[in-house]
């Protein structure tokens, strides 16, 4: 294609441009929901404004909780009814009694009006016409209580039977311990008076038969014993806390009981009353010295024989002879 030719091609395209631009518009089309059969379709998408009506309703049950609440406060307040409500039921009791109905004839028909307030209820006139009979109780005279017999001053008081006397504590010399010797410690209390005597001299290593020794020294103790009559004895055993773990006796539990009960039956052949004694182990539980030396240990080894000096009330031996027995 030749220039010339381009050039026209150029100018023919721009002059219809310029005619297009010359040219009127086509009519817009209207849309679809303007008219014509989609526009029963259409929702408008226009935005309402918010409603406020849920105020009232809010406002209409705050209103409605108010008056409530004054209601319960006013029903609240009332004046109880129940008192003036059970009113006949006292009378009823009151009247069934000898001493009521003679209480309620002293008493005058004001002052029982004033006394007794009923309200004009429902079924209280027909309670009224019900006691009404027994106001005739009035008139029936009530039995003089019997005269007490009064006490004439000549008449001589009974004298009151003396006590029997409550045996009294040994003094010293009755119980003669001067022929005890150095064998036996003695310590004197307010209640009671023991014999502190030490295993080494009553019994063998690890063993609970009295040696010979031993014998001795508790037939000595049995004189001793059986001069206070009346007074309980406690054999107590003890031991240190050196174990000890053979057939015989697997603990010190086991020997100091044993040991225990061998000097009680010892005791018991001297002549005492076997009702006086008892015999108990506490094993290392009940220490007299320190348990870090040889010579604390040999003190702490011991048997001792507790007599109780105090006398005994009534109601100790009341309480000794109740209690079960030991199993």
């Amino acid at each position: 294609m030749s220039l010339a030719d381009r050039i026209d091609a150029l100018r023919r395209q721009r002059q219809q441009r310029q005619a297009a631009a010359r040219a009127p518009s086509a009519p817009i089309r209207a849309p679809l929901h303007e008219g014509g059969r989609y526009a029963r379709w259409h929702v408008d998408t226009q935005v309402e404004p918010e409603s406020e009506s849920w105020l009232l309703t809010y406002l209409d049950l705050l209103t409605l909780l108010l008056a409530m609440l004054v209601v319960l406060l006013g029903v609240s307040q009332l004046p109880s009814r129940a008192p003036a409500a059970s009113l006949p039921v006292q009378l009823l009791g009151l009247l069934a009694s000898p001493a009521g109905a003679a209480n309620a004839a002293q008493t005058p028909p004001g002052d029982m009006t004033a006394l007794l307030p009923m309200p004009d209820l429902p079924g209280l006139s027909a309670a009224r016409e019900t006691f009404a009979p027994l106001s005739g109780l009035a008139g029936i005279a009530q039995p003089a209580p019997a005269a007490e017999p009064a006490a004439t001053p000549d008449a001589p008081a009974s004298p009151a039977e003396p006590a029997p006397p409550e045996p009294q504590p040994p003094s010293i010399a009755e119980l003669g311990l001067d022929g005890l010797g150095d064998d036996v410690d003695v310590i004197v209390n307010e209640k009671s008076i023991s014999f502190r005597i030490s295993n080494e001299l009553l019994f063998p290593s690890g063993q609970a038969m009295l040696s010979p020794n031993g014998l001795r020294v508790i037939a000595r103790m049995a004189g001793v014993i059986n001069r206070s009559q009346g007074h309980p004895v406690s054999v107590e055993g003890h031991s240190d806390p050196v174990p000890i773990q053979t057939r015989q006796f697997p603990s010190n539990w086991e020997l100091s009981a044993g040991r225990a009960t061998s000097v009680l039956r010892e005791l018991v052949r001297g002549g005492v009353d076997p009702a006086r004694l008892r015999a108990v182990g506490y094993a290392d539980t009940r220490p007299i010295a320190p348990n870090d030396t040889a010579a604390g240990r040999a003190a702490n080894r011991r048997v001792e024989l507790i007599m109780e000096i105090t006398p005994r009330t009534d109601a100790t031996k009341a309480r000794e002879a109740n209690k079960p027995p030991q199993g």
